[in-house]
């Protein structure tokens, strides 16, 4: 469960550095390549921790997560293969680890509450 607890720290500095974007939003968008992409659209959060009470659909969520954030790597891993650049690369290795964090919440239901 130490994993677990590590991809919700590492959920936790996300968060704060995502905070911190916010007020430069335009540059961190343009960064990524995504700044029309999100001009246009808005989108939703879904959290999820196991070191608080046990609510309906956990476990269903850490496997979205794990799924999630595994094709995040895997479609970044492929952008790096055809256009390397360090930013990718990292923005590639993070959901990796998250997803790998979050793994054993997807083995082991019994011990997550």
């Amino acid at each position: 469960m130490k994993r677990l607890r590590l991809g919700a720290v590492l959920h936790f500095l996300i968060a704060i550095g995502h905070i911190g974007c916010l007020f430069a939003l335009d540059e961190a968008f343009e960064a990524y390549g995504i700044r029309e992409i999100m001009h246009q659209m808005v989108s939703d959060a879904l959290s999820a921790t196991g070191d608080i009470r046990r609510f309906p659909l956990t476990r269903m969520a850490i496997i979205t997560i794990v799924v999630l954030y595994s094709l995040r790597a895997l479609a970044g891993g492929i952008s790096c293969i055809n256009d390397f650049t360090w930013l990718q690369c990292i923005s590639s290795l993070i959901p990796a680890i998250i997803a790998w964090c979050y793994w054993p919440g997807v083995k082991e239901r019994a011990k997550m509450c």
